[in-house]
């Protein structure tokens, strides 16, 4: 995969969705596209070992579609402060587990700048149209997804539909309220 092989002029806007269980459907944050291009499409969602695969399975969703059907990739996330706390969260959450932990898809550890930075690369290079968050643990690293990854994503263009926003948010505090 070379430079040459992306397409960066991406017309299509940057979407994000994030998955709070994986018994419940995903949530879309992206607000509706106004005027006469109506709601947003269902996309594909795509599970990749890492972003060289996730660009080949896209690309061919796109070659079988003709490029019509948006494509999001799953994104595993552990995130914290600092690359070393979100590593340490992992390893304690690792250690809990009877078997070994098998990320399904793309999976990310480190901190919230750097979680907004890939997504925005995602979609500028368009390995994809954006994606769907599943964070390891819910209630602080969805804080920062809500505090810190969403408002970077915004000032890259982002459109969050702000009744989705606020949903997560009760969720995000409701989950931390509960006793451990």
């Amino acid at each position: 995969m070379t430079m040459a092989d992306f397409d960066i002029a991406r017309s299509r806007p940057l979407r994000l969705g994030i998955e709070l269980s994986a018994t419940q459907p995903w949530i879309e944050l992206t607000a509706l596209r106004g005027g006469a291009d109506g709601p947003l499409d269902t996309p594909m969602r795509v599970q990749a070992a890492d972003l060289r695969d996730a660009y080949q399975k896209v690309a061919t969703i796109r070659a079988e579609s003709g490029y019509e059907v948006p494509t999001l990739l799953d994104v595993e996330v552990m995130i914290a402060q600092d690359s070393r706390s979100a590593r340490t969260s992992l390893a304690i959450l690792d250690s809990a587990l009877r078997t070994v932990r098998r990320p399904a898809s793309l999976l990310y550890v480190g901190t919230p700048s750097g979680l907004a930075g890939l997504i925005a690369d995602i979609h500028t290079l368009g390995i994809g149209d954006g994606v769907i968050l599943r964070p390891l643990v819910v209630p602080g690293v969805l804080s920062h997804i809500l505090d810190e990854v969403l408002p970077a994503l915004c000032r890259a263009g982002l459109q969050p539909c702000d009744d989705a926003v606020k949903f997560v948010r009760r969720v995000a505090a409701g989950r931390q309220l509960r006793p451990a």
